[in-house]
């Protein structure tokens, strides 16, 4: 992780800790900007961060849950 705020590491871990399913669909509603309860007491360039930390993440699956 590169140097996020303590919000958005907290927020990031708590995605990840509900599964690949979840980390797909608030990737997805990010894109959109869409608010989710996951994230939505974050600013808007902590959404920013969040998106490319989760999309960094899920690279590694090639788009595809496991």
């Amino acid at each position: 992780m590169k140097n996020l705020s303590p919000e958005v590491e907290k927020t990031l871990d708590a995605i990840c800790a509900l599964g690949c399913d979840v980390v797909s669909a608030d990737i997805n509603a990010l894109q959109k900007g869409e608010l989710r309860p996951e994230y939505q007491s974050l600013d808007e360039m902590q959404r920013a961060s969040l998106l490319h930390e989760l999309q960094s993440i899920m690279s590694v699956y090639e788009g595809k849950c496991r």
